[in-house]
């Protein structure tokens, strides 16, 4: 359901989005989901069907960055200085 109303929401800001080649990011989504899944499904020590999941991905196109998290993640974003001092930065109001 979360993966549905985040597709709507980026399907709905389709002006912002411009020229990012969205079906290509969707279809590595789906490629890498496979990979994963099959590891675990191949896995003794985990049960994928009942484990938990977290999942966090950033996309950067031209000045747009798409950040999506699901499950209790979380994303900072933060600026490098010159000395290596990371200074983390909000990325949204909640």
């Amino acid at each position: 359901m979360s993966e549905a109303l985040a597709l709507a929401s980026l399907i709905d800001d389709e002006k912002k989005l411009g020229e990012c080649q969205f079906d290509l990011w969707k279809q590595y989504y789906v490629a890498a989901c496979v990979v994963v899944f099959g590891k675990l499904r191949r896995s003794r020590r985990l049960d994928a069907v009942q484990s938990g999941c977290t999942a966090l991905s950033i996309f950067k196109q031209g000045d747009l960055m798409v950040v999506a998290n699901t499950d209790d993640s979380w994303v900072v974003l933060g600026t490098a200085s010159d000395n290596g001092a990371v200074t983390p930065s909000s990325s949204s109001s909640n």
